[in-house]
């Protein structure tokens, strides 16, 4: 599969050796310009837009019609270190009949804040971005789907604003218990450094069989190769997010979802698989399915099945 894209950080799991670091090095602080210099990939969109958020902007991007049939439209959220153009495969199956909005989240892709990054970004501020992106595109209702980071970030919006999200579904993200502070200075501080990030905290290539060891990646080498662009656009922000997970008892949140919810995982994941009993007893109403033939990343593993379950799921 040619045209694929992958985030290469995932909530303290990336703890593996990266590339040599003086060539490590010199690519990420190239990737600082590169970053300045954004553009969406090509895909399937009708439409892109900004909407200015307190400290920023937050980049979208949109196809299906605009009446979606009188269902409320779709909203994708994105991995760690990702860009809405992770959907990209799969959203033209979901705009059927449907509107369809693929967010950059604050920091990754064409979304901008001022100044530098914060050293965590919180998932509940996040949400509360995405509740006011929707307020200003005058959109009530959304079903929502969040993958990785957009998965974690999907459970406080749809805990504390129930009332926005019809449908719900998780797609292979950490829904795990809340650290400490300390525990994340361990986990995303001290051993990524060097390793996922340098010195200063920019990203770093990381061997291909890193997603294939602890993402059970399929197609390792090319979803790869794009994830570099990826976090070279997203720049500092990756760390920061992570933070706000691992900061988050997003174990305890799930007991607040009201929204009828999918938990979606790739067969052969190695990282996200472990979150599924606890996810089962916290929600209210779920079910549970699994990609054949994919690893973690469904929607870039394997596009067509992950497209035919989501569209099945927000069609129901």
């Amino acid at each position: 599969m040619s045209d694929r894209r992958e985030i290469l950080m995932g909530a303290g799991l990336l703890l593996g050796a990266a590339a040599s670091m003086p060539a490590a090095a010199r690519t990420a602080k190239a990737s600082r310009a590169a970053r300045m210099s954004y553009t969406v990939p090509q895909g399937p969109w009708t439409e892109l837009g900004d909407l200015r958020r307190a400290g920023g902007k937050l980049h979208y991007a949109a196809l299906g019609p605009k009446d979606g049939g009188g269902k409320p439209p779709i909203v994708l959220l994105h991995k760690l270190g990702g860009w809405l153009s992770d959907w990209r495969f799969v959203a033209p199956a979901l705009a059927e009949g449907r509107r369809v909005l693929a967010f950059d989240l604050p920091g990754h892709g064409g979304s901008r804040w001022d100044g530098a990054p914060p050293y965590i970004q919180t998932l509940g501020e996040t949400a509360a971005l995405l509740v006011g992106a929707l307020d200003e595109l005058g959109i009530d209702r959304v079903d929502l789907i969040g993958t990785s980071l957009g998965g974690c970030v999907a459970v406080p919006l749809s805990a504390f604003w129930p009332e926005r999200v019809r449908k719900l579904a998780i797609v292979s993200s950490a829904l795990g218990g809340k650290r400490t502070l300390a525990e994340l200075k361990a986990a995303v501080d001290d051993k990524q450094r060097g390793t996922t990030v340098d010195a200063e905290g920019y990203p770093l290539p990381v061997p291909d069989d890193m997603l294939r060891n602890i993402f059970g990646i399929v197609h390792a080498a090319e979803i790869n190769k794009e994830g570099w662009e990826s976090r070279k656009a997203a720049g500092l922000w990756p760390p920061p997010s992570e933070r706000g997970v691992g900061i988050t008892d997003i174990q305890g949140t799930l007991k607040r979802v009201a929204a009828p919810t999918l938990l979606l995982y790739g067969e052969y994941d190695k990282a996200y698989l472990k979150f599924r009993p606890s996810a089962e007893a916290a929600l209210k109403n779920s079910v549970t399915k699994i990609v054949p033939k994919s690893g973690a990343f469904v929607m870039m593993d394997n596009p067509p099945e992950t497209a035919r379950i989501l569209r099945d799921w927000v069609q129901s």
